[in-house]
């Protein structure tokens, strides 16, 4: 953790610099956003997604976790946001969970009624009030370049509106976090897996999803435990 605390503190203190020049060249249009959008690459990893966020305008720096593996800490405006690549094989990752943090405490009603109108991702709040935005992409057999960026631009436009939504609802108490939930999930799986040696076997990629998307909700609860790292403002103007 101390790792990810250093890492991700260094990261922000490097993206504030470029973010502001970022933010008057970042539209969210899906349209016409990409170069060869029609182009298949064969997975997900810093080498295919970072040139997207290049075009989209979008500064990134690539970080380390203490397991080796890299995840991208970018931003969009003043929209700060990681992409973390899950589902990894020898040839590469077909899972691409993107996530945001937002400072303050969230209502879990303005959570809960913005999760039921929203397709393309989830939003969640954790005990101690936190909130976050996540999206999980699936690139099993490739995917076009335009996909990526619709994607990204997809999550950070519901962030933006999420963010929204946060800063005009009335602050209650903060209901138990959907993170924690599927983190302990992740854990428990894999003590099972140790002690019965299905580590062992080759599951099939629905299960591996499952699974990435059990490891994103763990790096979630790692983030929201680090106090230094960074998170997107919210300001409750009806308080």
């Amino acid at each position: 953790m101390k790792q990810i605390t250093a890492i991700l503190g260094a990261a922000a203190m490097a993206l504030a610099s470029s973010i502001s020049g970022a933010a008057a060249q970042n539209q969210m249009g899906a349209s016409d956003i990409v170069a060869n959008p029609k182009t298949v690459v064969p997975n997900f990893s810093v080498q295919t997604v970072g040139p997207v966020l290049n075009e989209l305008g979008m500064p990134w720096q690539v970080r380390q976790l203490d397991s080796g593996a890299q995840f991208i800490h970018a931003a969009s405006g003043s929209m700060q946001f990681f992409i973390f690549f899950t589902v990894c094989k020898q040839a590469g990752c077909s899972g691409m969970y993107a996530q945001t943090i937002f400072e303050g405490d969230a209502n879990p009603q303005t959570v809960q009624a913005f999760n039921a109108r929203q397709p393309f991702g989830s939003v969640g709040v954790t005990q101690d009030g936190a909130a976050y935005a996540v999206r999980y992409d699936i690139a099993d057999y490739g995917i076009p370049r335009g996909n990526i960026a619709v994607s990204i631009a997809n999550f950070l436009n519901m962030s933006q509106m999420f963010a929204s939504e946060l800063a005009a609802a009335h602050q209650t108490v903060s209901l138990e976090g959907y993170a924690d939930d599927l983190a302990s999930s992740s854990l428990n799986r894999k003590a099972l897996q140790h002690f019965t040696g299905l580590e062992m076997q080759t599951p099939g990629d629905g299960v591996l999803h499952q699974q990435g998307l059990e490891e994103g909700a763990e790096m979630i609860r790692m983030l929201l435990s680090d106090e230094s790292v960074p998170r997107n403002k919210i300001e409750n103007k009806l308080d």
